[in-house]
Formats: structure tokens, sequence, C-alpha cells
């Protein structure tokens, strides 16, 4: 794991939430949701890959598929959290950059 990126995604997945929290309170619980998990990754708790995150009930069965840099934010979290990006994973975010123009 990189601890230093692992922060940085923890950051950036707190400022996303945060940023859509106000106007949508699915937002917010999911928030709540991942908090401890983001602390930890801030402060270097988490030295070693889970199993599971919480948190992506909200893109599965909620709404948040709407606020894509959020999904984003969160999958690139997720990922690190899981152990990083396994070459299955990068040839698929490869192929998904690649058809963004």
């Amino acid at each position: 794991m990189n601890l230093e990126r692992f922060k940085r995604l923890a950051l950036e997945l707190e400022d996303e939430a945060r940023h859509y929290a106000a106007m949508d309170p699915q937002v917010k619980c999911f928030a709540g949701s991942v908090e401890g998990i983001t602390a930890d990754a801030k402060t270097e708790r988490i030295l070693a890959p889970l199993d599971h995150i919480p948190g992506d009930y909200y893109f599965y069965e909620g709404t948040l598929r709407q606020y894509r840099d959020l999904e984003s934010a969160f999958a690139r979290f997720r990922i690190e959290v899981i152990g990083g990006e396994t070459p299955a994973v990068k040839a698929a975010l490869d192929a998904i950059r690649a058809t963004k123009p």
C-alpha cells in the first residue's frame, strides 16, 4: 500500500462528499458511512488491504451514481483500500479512460 496515495485519495473522497452533502441527504449518509475508514487512512492506521469498505450500497442501490466525480473518487479510494490496482483492474481503468473525450 502506498500510504501517501492512500491519504490523498481519502482527502479527495471527503472533499467530493462534502461538496454534495449540503444538497443531498443521501450523500451526507454516505459520507458518514465512510468517515471512519477515511480517518483511518489519513492517520495511517490501515496497513493491510481490507476485504470490503462501507459505502458501495449508495452507488449500487441508491442514487449517488448521478455524481460521477464522487463515484470516481470512491472507486479510486476503494481500489487502493482493497490492495491497489491488479493487472485486470488496471486494464479496465485504461479502457475506460481511453473512451473519455
